[in-house]
């Protein structure tokens, strides 16, 4: 009997999502869109008890391409960097500290509902558990699988966003519930 290799089984999935993403923008190829980069500025709040008790909030910044495929949708690269200080309630011993960074890379497709948007994303992101014990700091970091969904505002040059995003598996995955506001500048491709 044959059997499918697991580094095989864990790419199925994205690979069926990311077919189905291109079979719905394929109508669209043929005309112009638009094309963008926006600057952001992200805050986020994490939804699981894991992360939640110890690193409940956090902000950070990203950058957005946006490639016009049609004239309601555009392929979407997100790089971003999360900062997740430790909750102030764990009292740490004297000259120790505890810190969470997130570098999420997702691509996306953004359907455009003028002025409302949508966009699945699938990706994936950085964990940095950082710590610090003088003198010395080392850290930890692991790479996991993300997707996010994101359904936003545009209003003139401004984009507002509300944004779930889940990478990790159970138990230790972390689901965050991100706010987006950014700068959109048009690029004359």
């Amino acid at each position: 009997m044959f059997r499918i290799p697991f580094y095989l089984k864990t790419m199925i999935r994205p690979f069926i999502i990311a077919s189905f993403l291109f079979l719905l923008s394929w109508k669209s190829v043929a005309q112009e869109g638009v094309h963008q980069i926006n600057f952001g500025f992200d805050a986020g709040i994490t939804l699981n008890e894991y992360y939640q008790t110890q690193f409940p909030a956090g902000f950070g910044a990203s950058v957005k391409g946006l490639y016009g495929v049609g004239y309601n949708a555009q392929l979407a690269l997100t790089a971003s960097y999360l900062y997740f200080p430790l909750d102030p309630a764990f009292i740490l011993p004297t000259g120790e500290n505890l810190s969470l960074h997130l570098l999420p890379v997702l691509a996306g497709y953004r359907l455009n509902f003028k002025p409302f948007f949508f966009e699945p994303q699938l990706g994936a992101t950085l964990f940095i558990n950082q710590y610090k014990n003088q003198p010395n700091t080392y850290s930890e970091s692991n790479m996991e699988f993300t997707f996010a969904a994101e359904l936003g505002y545009l209003l003139n040059s401004v984009e507002l966003s509300l944004r779930y995003q889940h990478a990790g598996p159970s138990p230790f995955q972390l689901g965050l519930l991100g706010l987006r506001a950014a700068y959109i500048l048009p690029l004359g491709l």
